[in-house]
């Protein structure tokens, strides 16, 4: 099976969701937070309820942010056969709840896979909605060990991953991470030939910021 082609932050911005509709995108990504009583998309962490946002150790206003409706209908009419990843971010506010509730009211949720950077948001989703596909998302070494630890030692049947690609070494660490997680997105690829390599490993997903790389895949 081919790998998932998905362009990385295209759900943060309004102009950029027609891109699920791109013969090169099979998903688009978007950061999700909770927002006094909304889900919103945007890359930089928010500042509590503000309408304001930090990232790179600069404060942004957050004028307009994209909701999670708009996103829904990106892809929904944009290409009914597109698919969509939410990446779940925690800051101040629990944002599972929220989200499960929204996800909720999706008359099906095969198109939707989530990833979680707090696993314990990854485990309620599964619990609360076991038809909804939920990745941990793995962002250093220690997370990546600790990972491999849980694995090792508890009972908790395939967990899929969306990992940093950088943690990727060789074709037999893809294999054996496999074994525990079923399927591995990588993130965020934005060179062909890591992208194709990484593919020829067994990466079931690539995530990039360059359509041209998805077109490469």
């Amino acid at each position: 099976m081919p790998a998932l082609r998905i362009l990385h932050r295209a759900g943060n911005m309004r102009d950029l969701l027609p891109l699920a509709a791109h013969p090169a995108v099979d998903a688009i990504e978007a950061d999700v937070w909770v927002r006094g009583d909304r889900i919103v998309a945007h890359h930089d962490r928010p500042l509590g309820p503000l309408p304001f946002t930090i990232g790179d150790g600069i404060s942004r206003e957050s004028k307009d942010p994209v909701y999670l409706d708009e996103i829904f209908d990106a892809v929904g009419h944009g290409n009914p056969h597109a698919e969509l990843v939410l990446d779940l971010r925690s800051w101040i506010a629990d944002p599972a709840p929220d989200l499960a509730r929204e996800l909720l009211k999706l008359p099906d949720r095969d198109h939707v896979i989530v990833s979680c950077e707090a696993w314990s948001n990854a485990d309620r989703l599964r619990a609360w909605l076991p038809d909804l596909r939920v990745s941990y998302s793995v962002r250093s070494e220690p997370q990546l060990r600790r990972y491999m630890h849980e694995a090792n030692t508890t009972d908790a049947g395939l967990r899929p991953i969306a990992i940093r690609h950088s943690l990727l070494h060789s074709a037999e660490e893809v294999r054996a991470l496999k074994r525990h997680a079923g399927t591995i997105a990588a993130w965020t690829v934005d060179d062909i030939d890591r992208a194709l390599d990484l593919v020829e490993w067994g990466v079931d997903a690539i995530v990039s910021n360059d359509v041209t790389v998805l077109n490469a895949l």
